[in-house]
């Protein structure tokens, strides 16, 4: 199986690792990929996804009962596929992303 070949598959992102990440600003970094020994590889891919997510309750009392109310919001701003083709035995790709519009994004 391919997967036993794969050695180290990390995507580093530049800056701190707890960045937050506000509209319009660029999303660098790297995609490392060391193999354990060569093997055919026909396609690479990385994904990047800017989600944001809410979730609520609210209760108020009417009277002797309480009334609940649960919340849940979840909205995608932008989803980003880039190929990355090489065959080497360790590799280090770039990867940049602009975020979307009105977004923040924390990888």
């Amino acid at each position: 199986m391919a997967f036993q070949s794969v050695k180290v598959f990390a995507l580093e992102l530049d800056g701190p690792e707890d960045a937050v990440y506000s509209s319009g600003e660029m999303v660098t970094g790297v995609v490392i990929l060391e193999l354990n020994r060569e093997i055919k590889v026909r396609a690479l891919r990385v994904l990047g996804r800017g989600v944001a997510a809410a979730h609520w309750l609210e209760n108020r009392s009417v009277g002797v009962n309480t009334v609940y109310n649960d919340y849940t919001s979840e909205i995608t701003y932008f989803r980003k596929r880039r190929h990355l083709i090489r065959v080497m035995r360790c590799v280090t790709f770039a990867l940049l992303f602009k975020s979307g519009q009105g977004l923040l994004v924390c990888f």
